[in-house]
């Protein structure tokens, strides 16, 4: 990505934060909307709940009391009316209830009293009041009926009369009235409902007239009709007209000393009565609502805090925008570009003049510098020596720091010489960098470097892929490997040769597969001598890749391919499987049993599912498992000496030999010997090639290593025996094994079973 992408994402993400910001305020305000739309609804289902347990209250009132005008009606006959006077004054039966009970004859204007607290003669009907007349005359129709509310003087009270129809078989006869203090539905508004909660609740009538209301009422307050109160708005009191005159229950509000209040209608199932409710103190509350007031204080939380992180993102980016290019496109520690920035810059110079080279280099043995200078004196080394490459950059040229001590550098020229020379006093410099941190360590480089020749000849190469900085780095990467495998200062530049490698290596990898199906990968096998008894009786098994056309790839051409890709793992396992299946074939052929000897590599031996995978071959092809010796490098034992010899133990449980391979390569030393769980070890043919009568401490130290071998129980094997003279040498120091070309090359297994059929 380039500086100015980097830039216009940086904004994008920018616009993107403060859009995702906006977004989830909306949202989030929708979803509090909801929240709160859904605890009101349970507010309001909760006071309608309310609202209807002092509506059931009211109702079952007056139904009881015409029940029990019912009950007295049926017991009714002129004749025994006396009997009822005479009972006027003993305060039982319905008196309780009532404050007058009266039997009017049909069509007659005469109330007889039968039953009343404080009067004991007949009334005349005309003399009632009307709302009386009214019920009576419906009674006599067959009716029952509760009156309006209406002011009886001789009680001096507000009260309600009730009638019902009293029969003579199924004739109406007359009607008993009862007449009713409302004292006893004060009573009723003024109690709390079950849930302890106490509301201001009115009894109005149809035209908004208040029948009866709680205890210091809200409502009601010093009017007389509901319509009257100047808290309600003309539009809310026309609305409150339309939906009562329909008998329906609904809400309403009200606004007073600058608070809205709710107003709950529940109709009545007489006169077209309503009971009307208000929270006047605002303390109900919905069963929700606590866990609402949670919900929605954590959604806030969450959502100030998402904003805020946003927010502060976005200028965290708009701050540290310039940290941000350094991060993407420089090196941290020397300042230099990285990789990234190089390609991108390297890039743009191609495309405007293509006369350029890519050079790559680096610091010979960089990894011991760190053991040598320390970590801070190798850092420094890594910033003097990128201040000589910067120091050595002409106009039009750039330079990068890709990883550790790896260096790319763009020279704007074609001609080798001039690189050369350009490259030499580079190194010249460099050399002397380990002075300048007061250590007197001679700094060398190595270097590949390729040559852009594409405008003189087009695509020497063929048609490549990628962009044209792209392919000079993967040729400057390949001339690298060839410069690494010289020594001191050297610079090697990509050409035909290497070109032609680079397509055979290629040409490996793409083969390798398909190779290995087709079974191309061969068993060889190399005989070992038993010195002690002068027989073959073992071998060390080798791969050769003989393809279809009969011609031959040699180890050292295909083997440094598989253990960079990963395939030497996979092609162990295979070898593994070839050496058992000849077991096999040997073993059901009536041969002796032979030991074999199989490579395995460090990727493939710390596979976790590996011992697992050696023992399923063996089993396949019931082969005991100490006829295989599995032979390794002594790298493996660099990292972990306790690690490998965990692996190596649980190989001896399942059977299996462990032979350490070209012991005295590398970083040998005597330790592995007494460190490792080994069975054999096997000198490198490099002791044999120092051999002769001017070289005596080469025979006295691999005499040593002998004779220390076995008094650790360890066999010997010494590689490169070539002559009588090599046999005889070995022979001489006690050596158990001998392998080399004095006994014979790697041959086909074919030519191998002639020394087993010597055994």
């Amino acid at each position: 990505m380039s500086e100015k992408k980097l830039r216009d994402h940086i904004v994008k993400i920018r616009v993107t934060a403060a859009v995702l910001s906006l977004l989830l305020l909306f949202f989030s305000g929708i979803a509090i909307l909801f929240m709160v739309l859904a605890e009101r609804s349970s507010y309001t289902a909760q006071m309608q709940a309310f609202v209807n347990e002092y509506k059931i209250n009211v109702e079952r009132q007056y139904d009881s009391d015409l029940e029990s005008l019912e009950t007295l009606a049926a017991f009714i006959s002129n004749h025994w009316l006396e009997a009822l006077e005479g009972r006027t004054d003993n305060g039982s039966g319905s008196q309780g209830a009532f404050l007058r009970l009266g039997y009017c004859e049909k069509d007659t204007d005469k109330i007889t009293i039968s039953l009343t607290k404080n009067m004991g003669q007949d009334l005349l009907l005309e003399e009632q009041s009307p709302k009386v007349q009214e019920i009576v005359k419906a009674a006599w129709e067959g009716e029952v009926r509760i009156s309006r509310m209406y002011s009886d003087e001789s009680f001096g009270q507000q009260v309600i009369a009730y009638c019902v129809p009293v029969y003579d078989g199924d004739v109406v006869t007359g009607a008993l009235l009862g007449v009713k203090s409302l004292e006893v539905f004060e009573e009723i508004l003024n109690n709390a409902t079950l849930s302890q909660i106490s509301m201001d609740v009115d009894w109005i009538n149809s035209k908004g007239e208040y029948i009866m209301s709680s205890e210091n009422s809200i409502i009601k307050d010093s009017t007389e009709n509901i319509f009257d109160m100047p808290y309600i708005s003309e539009e809310n009191k026309a609305a409150i007209k339309r939906q009562m005159s329909k008998g329906r229950a609904f809400t309403s509000n009200f606004r007073r000393d600058g608070k809205t209040y709710p107003l709950y209608f529940e109709p009545l199932d007489q006169n077209g009565w309503y009971l009307v409710c208000t929270d006047r103190t605002s303390e109900i509350k919905s069963p929700v609502y606590f866990r609402f007031v949670i919900v929605v204080f954590t959604f806030v939380v969450v959502i100030v805090l998402s904003i805020v992180s946003i927010l502060y993102g976005s200028r965290f980016l708009r701050k540290n925008h310039k940290t941000l290019l350094e991060l993407a496109y420089y090196d941290p520690l020397t300042g230099a570009y990285n990789l990234p920035k190089f390609r991108e810059e390297a890039g743009e110079l191609l495309n405007a003049d293509s006369k350029y080279s890519v050079v790559l280099l680096n610091i010979r043995h960089f990894q011991y510098m760190n053991e040598i200078f320390g970590r801070e004196g190798a850092d420094q080394l890594l910033r003097s020596f990128y201040d000589v490459l910067r120091d050595s950059l002409k106009e039009g040229e750039c330079c990068c720091r890709y990883m550790a001590d790896e260096f790319y550098v763009l020279i704007h020229s074609q001609n080798i010489s001039e690189i050369r020379e350009r490259i030499g006093k580079i190194m010249e410099k460099a050399g002397t960098l380990g002075s300048s941190i007061q250590k007197n360590y001679p700094v060398y480089l190595y270097a590949g470097a390729a040559v852009n020749q594409e405008q003189k000849s087009g695509d020497q190469n063929g048609s490549r892929t990628g962009t044209m900085e792209e392919h000079l780095i993967h040729n400057a990467e390949f001339a690298l490997k060839h410069a690494r495998e010289e020594t001191g200062n050297a610079l090697v530049f990509y050409d035909e040769d290497i070109y032609q490698a680079d397509l055979f290596e290629k040409s490996i990898e793409s083969h390798m597969e398909q190779a290995l199906k087709e079974g191309e990968f061969k068993l060889f096998l190399q005989p070992k001598k038993n010195l002690r008894t002068g027989k073959i009786d073992s071998g060390e098994a080798l791969v050769r890749w003989i393809t279809k056309d009969g011609s031959m790839i040699y180890p050292d051409q295909f083997i440094p391919v598989f253990e960079k890709n990963g395939f030497c793992a996979v092609l162990d396992l295979y070898m593994v499987e070839q050496v058992c299946i000849q077991m096999r074939r040997w073993l059901d052929a009536g041969y002796a049993p032979v030991k074999v000897s199989v490579n395995q590599t460090k990727r493939l031996f710390y596979q976790s599912d590996y011992i697992d995978k050696l023992c399923k071959i063996t089993e396949r092809y019931n082969i005991p498992r100490e006829s295989i010796v599995l032979e390794i490098l002594e790298g493996l034992a660099a990292e972990s000496i306790p690690e490998l010899n965990k692996n190596i133990s649980i190989l001896h449980e399942k059977g299996f030999k462990i032979s350490l391979d070209d012991f005295g390569t590398g970083y040998s030393s005597l330790n592995l010997l007494a460190s490792l769980e080994i069975d054999e070890v096997k000198l490198d043919r490099g002791f044999l090639a120092y051999n002769g009568p001017e070289n005596k401490k080469v025979e006295i130290l691999m005499t040593n290593i002998i004779h220390l071998a076995g008094a650790l129980h360890i066999s010997t094997v010494v590689e490169g025996v070539e002559t009588k003279e090599d046999e005889s040498f070995i022979s001489g120091m006690e050596s158990d094994y001998g392998q080399g070309y004095y006994y014979s090359r790697p041959v086909p297994v074919a030519d191998f079973e002639k020394w087993l059929e010597s055994v």
